[in-house]
């Protein structure tokens, strides 16, 4: 019975019977992994609350020494997890699975727990009731944690155990990803609306000088991004220079400027094209792949712009659907609007070759634009052909 070759003549293993019943030892592992899912829970509750009180410092966030936002918790995190795991596969299959589901939904449980954690902190800190002097710094840290997290996930995948067992956890590590990204693309946008504002207007027309404060402004908020690591850097990255040139486009949506002539449509043509150029420059400098970025839309808009003459839009705006399928009546209304010279069966045909013209090509790697910015309201069929209403 103990294994010793001395019993072997005395007794016959095989005809005894399980010192434990199958309801036994159900319901012992059942206990088991209640009880470790109670103190798990509470480890990774008190590695959240560490994380948390780090936030509202005086100090920017740790760093590794390659210089990037660097925090113990993700390791905390997997560690706790993965050590139990391990622990349980001494013991039997059964209750190592038990173990591990368990793991992958307190970690479930984790990334809400740290999302929400994130949205009160963006809150507080919005509407004034907390200040955190490092705010972006640590939103950017939360990035480099989720990377981490992202990147060591495998290390809860036993063998033996499907592979796709994963997929909830990565699914909210991919969805804890946009929210961080989207909580950083909001602070860069309540910065930039009071720049924004001035344009277009016919100081723009003639001077750099907005869009150069735009420029800087996304640079000194960008000047930590390269704490984070790839390639949730690039990401970010290409997700603010898409802010920005929305931004620009939602500006020129709004109907503050009505070109007074063909030499003010070339103006305002050029000025797109320098805007174009301005942007592209300052995301290369940033580290932004040329593919990624979005700016060359200012391109296509500048060539609807300076189209001198209004019975070829049609044309010209069947090309920008091309290149932009999400564009729709009312911001190509808006665009005409700006011209100023576009009559109301011009007007009618150029956005009556929106649905007339060639499907547009298939849009692979192509990011939302226009889809974006919210359409102005359609103009009333009392104004005047030549303009918006004044």
């Amino acid at each position: 019975m103990m294994g010793n070759l001395e019993l072997g003549p005395e007794a016959d293993v095989s005809q005894l019977e399980p010192l434990l019943t199958l309801e036994n030892i159900e319901q012992l592992e059942a206990t088991f992994v209640a009880q470790v899912q109670a103190t798990v829970s509470q480890w990774l509750q008190k590695a959240l609350d560490g994380e948390v009180a780090e936030w509202s410092r005086e100090q920017a966030p740790n760093t590794d020494p390659s210089g990037f936002y660097h925090s113990p918790m993700p390791a905390i995190v997997l560690q706790i997890l993965a050590e139990n795991i391990r622990v349980t596969s001494l013991v039997n299959e059964s209750l190592q699975q038990r173990v591990h589901g368990m793991a992958l939904s307190e970690l479930g449980v984790f990334l809400r727990s740290f999302s929400d954690a994130l949205i009160r902190f963006s809150r507080n800190h919005l509407k004034g009731e907390t200040l955190a002097p490092h705010y972006v710094p640590y939103l950017l840290a939360a990035l480099n944690h989720q990377s981490a997290l992202s990147s060591s996930v495998s290390v809860l995948q036993p063998d033996g155990v499907a592979s796709g067992a994963l997929a909830p956890v990565e699914a909210a590590l991919d969805e804890l990803q946009r929210r961080i990204c989207r909580l950083v693309l909001e602070a860069l946008q309540m910065e930039l609306q009071p720049l924004f504002a001035a344009l277009p207007s016919r100081r723009w027309l003639s001077s750099s000088e907005l869009l150069g404060g735009v420029c800087e402004q996304t640079s000194r908020f960008c000047r930590d991004f390269w704490r984070v690591r790839k390639p949730a850097a690039q990401l970010l990255l290409a997700e603010t220079e898409r802010t920005v040139v929305v931004q620009y486009l939602r500006s020129l949506m709004l109907g503050r400027l009505v070109c007074r002539g063909a030499d003010e449509r070339t103006q305002a043509a050029v000025r797109l094209g320098h805007d174009a150029a301005q942007l592209k420059d300052l995301f290369l400098g940033l580290g932004l792949e040329e593919s990624a970025h979005c700016a060359p839309v200012l391109l296509a808009l500048g060539g609807l712009l300076n189209l001198h003459d209004p019975t070829l839009l049609s044309l010209e705006v069947a090309g920008l659907r091309q290149q932009f399928p999400d564009v729709s009546e009312d911001h190509v209304s808006a665009l005409l609007d700006l011209r100023g010279d576009v009559s109301r069966e011009q007007r009618q045909a150029a956005l009556n070759s929106l649905q007339a013209g060639p499907p547009p090509s298939p849009s692979t790697g192509r990011r939302a634009l226009f889809s974006l910015v919210p359409a102005p309201a359609p103009a009333l069929s009392s104004c005047l052909a030549s303009g918006p209403c004044s």
